[in-house]
């Protein structure tokens, strides 16, 4: 697959069902679709966190530890799009699950962004489909079937058709004869857009001597500071005790000074695109020189940092930041 030529793809499905893009990241890095967790990210009514592959069971831990937690943090949904299993190519109208994360192909994946509704989940063990359970038993006895008269036209058990009417998710081919028999929908769609994302910590990041200076002092100013590995940025930083702090300040996308002069500036240009559309403040920190002051990101030095009392020295400085976000 070439994947640039995909992404082009989706970004233009996006624009077209009304999603803010902002450029493709790889403008500014040309090796950043190797290197991220996150191809696209794109706002409507939702957040979206979009990496594009090709096989969706070939996808590293520290990929999906990423992820999720950016997603976690940025109350986004992290999205897979691919062309196939081990096993084989991914069907269309079909929402697969892996690791805890939705992924579709293109075609299923243009469906959902443009309200088409999609009733088959993958899961291990099979295809399922949602279900109204309630409304199975209510029309089973409005109908005068037994468990047992449901249970021999389907061709399972008596426990079998006891479970459907119980649980909310079953199988698919299940749940196509079950409305062929009473000839009626119990099929409930599959929001991806509330889809629940459980926050993964990524134990396997080893710092280096300035990751780990800067944590310590972060820590002393109350923040708790979440290592990345794949995104353009090196941590997300955030002081959950702070009640009274606007979304934007929650957490703070957190980057330091570790590349060459040029790389810096990529880097710069990539985090304030995505801030701009996550919603969220940025704070790069350098250890000494200056940089060009941007829109959403606070760039300071780690000697200013050090010299903080308490967090309120951190949020005045943040409050100075100009903030240029985009919505549709």
């Amino acid at each position: 697959m070439d994947q640039i030529l995909y992404i082009d793809e989706v970004i233009n499905s996006l624009k077209e069902a009304g999603y803010i893009v902002p450029r493709p990241m790889g403008l500014f890095d040309p090796q950043y679709w190797n290197k991220s967790s996150f191809d696209i990210v794109a706002r409507k009514d939702v957040l979206l966190m979009i990496k594009i592959v090709t096989n969706i069971d070939v996808i590293s831990n520290e990929l999906v530890e990423d992820l999720k937690l950016i997603s976690f943090f940025f109350n986004g949904i992290p999205l897979l799009i691919g062309k196939e299993t081990r096993k084989e190519p991914l069907r269309d109208d079909v929402v697969y699950e892996r690791r805890g994360i939705p992924a579709m192909n293109l075609t299923t994946f243009k469906k959902i962004i443009n309200n088409n509704e999609i009733y088959v989940i993958s899961r291990k063990g099979g295809f399922y489909s949602k279900v109204d359970n309630e409304k199975i038993r209510r029309v089973r006895l409005e109908q005068g079937f037994s468990l047992q008269d449901v249970a021999v036209q389907l061709g399972v058990s008596r426990k079998a058709v006891y479970l459907f009417e119980r649980e909310n998710q079953i199988k698919a081919e299940n749940v196509e004869q079950l409305e062929r028999i009473f000839k009626q929908k119990f099929k409930l769609p599959i929001n991806i857009f509330s889809w629940e994302i459980e926050k993964e910590f990524n134990p396997s990041v080893k710092e280096t001597d300035f990751q780990a200076e800067i944590k310590e002092i972060l820590a002393d100013l109350n923040f708790t500071i979440d290592w990345v590995k794949k995104a353009p940025f090196d941590a997300i930083t955030s002081n959950p005790d702070e009640k009274q702090l606007k979304a934007e300040e929650s957490c703070l996308i957190t980057s330091l000074s570790f590349s060459h002069r040029m790389q810096l500036y990529n880097r710069l240009e990539l985090i304030r695109e995505i801030s701009k559309v996550a919603h969220k403040l940025a704070m790069f920190i350098i250890e000494d020189g200056k940089l060009p002051t941007v829109d959403n990101v606070l760039i300071i030095q780690k000697t200013i940092l050090e010299k903080m009392k308490d967090i309120h020295d951190l949020y005045k400085l943040l409050k100075k930041v100009i903030r240029n976000f985009i919505s549709p």
